[in-house]
């Protein structure tokens, strides 16, 4: 058995919000009719431990309380228990026993892409034991082959790049190609765009799994208005991304506004009393716009809003049982460093 060394690697990626565009760069729609989505890397992260040593595999969630303990590397099963670093380890091998700890910033199911900023926050540990380095964005497609190839889940790619590499990113999905931008946001800006950015989880996790699986069979089968409504929200990435350099609040909130016509088609919940009622209380209290944080709509949401009707939207949201979520957006992307572990 090798000898333990005395530290750990740590890794830590963000979690995002959607902007415009989410769910248009999954491979089935991307390939047929192009995919475009923008979004913003959030300072709640994805954490990772990984400490090599012992003679077996251990994984461990620490917020969500699940473990597994596997004997060797060949014993690894797909079971739907801490799935993403056993794909990890298959893809990034490691000589020995090894511990892997992950912790989420995120309530559960809260919809964030926190499935993706964990599969790059693992796999960079992983590199790092290796000593391999990758560039992020190779990071990002190490991700999304682990969700769509090892795993067998359909994905998009906006989670892993938006984890990998931090800010607001604008990407253009083909069949086989993928481009990502940053788009520009000076410090003022960014500053800026937190006093008018309220992001609210629901309080309640929601089978957003499910939810995918609808719209890419309805995808699959053509049905055109659910095609025609993906195509919507694909359309509205590229004068987001101009009303967001701009500083155009307003504009970015009727934006978001003209988004929702497209998730009602997309997701049912989004017509549900619960959710219209809390839309709107949202508009009572001042929001200009409101929209899911993510591809489906239950699980949290983002609202722009004037910056003196903060505590106005934010009263109404916790009346109807939702939690704001403090956060800013994260600049940086994936990093990873070593701790010394104390002696025994």
């Amino acid at each position: 058995m090798l000898e333990a060394p005395p530290y750990q690697v740590c890794a830590r990626a963000p979690l995002r919000v959607d902007l415009a565009g989410g769910g248009t760069d999954v491979p089935l729609f991307a390939a047929n009719y192009g995919g475009a989505a923008v979004g913003a890397a959030i300072s709640l992260s994805v954490h990772v431990e990984v400490r090599l040593g012992g003679g077996t595999i251990r994984l461990r969630s620490e917020d969500r309380d699940r473990r597994v303990t596997v004997p060797q590397p060949s014993a690894i099963t797909y079971d739907g228990n801490l799935d993403a670093p056993k794909a990890a380890l298959n893809m990034l091998p490691v000589t020995g026993g090894i511990e892997i700890l992950t912790r989420s910033d995120a309530p559960p199911g809260a919809g964030l892409g926190e499935r993706g900023a964990l599969d790059v926050a693992v796999l960079a540990a992983l590199a790092h034991c290796r000593n391999e380095a990758y560039e992020a964005t190779e990071l990002a497609e190490l991700a999304f082959h682990l969700e769509t190839e090892e795993l067998r889940r359909p994905s998009g790619r906006q989670d892993p790049y938006l984890a990998a590499l931090g800010g607001v990113q604008s990407l253009e999905v083909g069949a086989a190609t993928v481009g990502a931008r940053a788009v520009s946001l000076d410090a003022d800006r960014l500053a800026e765009c937190g006093a008018h950015l309220v992001l609210l989880y629901l309080g309640r996790p929601y089978a957003a799994e499910s939810a995918a699986r609808r719209i890419w069979d309805a995808v699959a089968a053509g049905q055109s208005e659910v095609v025609a409504a993906l195509v919507g929200l694909r359309d509205l990435v590229a004068p987001v991304v101009e009303s967001w350099e701009l500083g155009d609040w307003r504009r970015a909130g009727r934006l978001f506004e003209a988004a929702t016509r497209h998730y009602v088609v997309l997701d049912p919940i989004w017509s549900a009393p619960f959710t219209t009622s809390l839309v709107a209380a949202l508009r009572g209290a001042g929001a200009w716009g409101i929209k899911p944080a993510g591809p489906r709509a239950g699980a949290s949401l983002l609202v722009l809003g004037p910056r003196d009707r903060r505590a106005q939207i934010a009263s109404a949201a916790q009346a109807h049982g939702a939690v704001v979520l403090d956060c800013t957006i994260a600049t940086q992307g994936v990093s990873v460093w070593r701790e010394s572990l104390p002696e025994a």
